[in-house]
């Protein structure tokens, strides 16, 4: 009590309070910015469920605002454009998928060959199942569609980089680059995967599947077999 009525305390009255306020102007600033991730959360959930209706190529930023329960005015506070809101939902969706992968990684017990055949048959199954892939894939969201592949190339090559480096510590793969060469894996696999740019046929998918299989264990002198799961999902 002495620090609050003692006038030659003053500088000591605001080294006490100096903490508890930075602490409440920390605290509020952490709030805000949960709520407005709360908040952006929701528009991308209604711009989700409206590609999974069907309806986004021709809903509006209206048609979003309603679908989220806002008003039209609170979305441009998060967002400038529908273009800005699809690309975020582009960005989260993509992010979910490729930290499932990372963590089924981590969890599995798997030799390389097989962690390969897992971090395949997980990353297909989700990326199948994505409701704004169709929508991806328009003429009018090419830079988006860009930016996504840039994303799955710079986070899931480091994933695939550390199961080479698993097999070259089992002796089953030979390989001095194990980064770079999953940078090229990569790029090869979402170039020929990708329906955007490629209509190809089941029957002509499974044979450069197979080619692709047989290059990559040739690449990294792994056992023949090893990456037949390639064409044989």
């Amino acid at each position: 009590m002495y620090l609050l009525f003692d006038r030659r305390s003053n500088n000591e009255i605001i080294l006490f309070f100096r903490p508890l306020v930075k602490y409440a102007f920390l605290r509020y600033t952490m709030l805000w910015k949960v709520k407005k991730m709360d908040k952006a959360n929701i528009i991308l959930d209604a711009m989700k469920t409206l590609l999974e209706q069907d309806d986004g190529a021709s809903c509006s930023v209206s048609d979003i605002a309603k679908k989220a329960g806002i008003g039209k005015g609170s979305i441009y506070y998060y967002f400038k454009s529908k273009d800005e809101i699809f690309d975020a939902l582009v960005e989260r969706e993509y992010h979910q998928i490729i930290e499932n992968c990372r963590v089924l990684m981590n969890r599995s017990y798997a030799d390389a060959a097989q962690k390969f055949a897992l971090l395949f048959r997980s990353y297909r199954s989700s990326t199948s199942l994505l409701a704004m892939d169709h929508y991806l894939h328009q003429q009018q969201n090419a830079a988006i569609h860009q930016k996504s592949l840039a994303k799955i190339l710079s986070s899931l090559s480091p994933i695939v980089a550390d199961i080479i480096r698993q097999g070259v510590e089992e002796k089953s793969f030979r390989c001095e680059k194990p980064q770079e060469t999953a940078e090229i894996i990569l790029s090869v696999y979402c170039f020929l995967y990708d329906p955007g740019i490629f209509k190809w046929t089941p029957e002509q998918l499974k044979e450069k599947a197979s080619a692709l299989a047989t290059l990559l264990e040739n690449g990294l002198s792994a056992a023949k077999g090893s990456f037949q799961f390639l064409y044989q999902t």
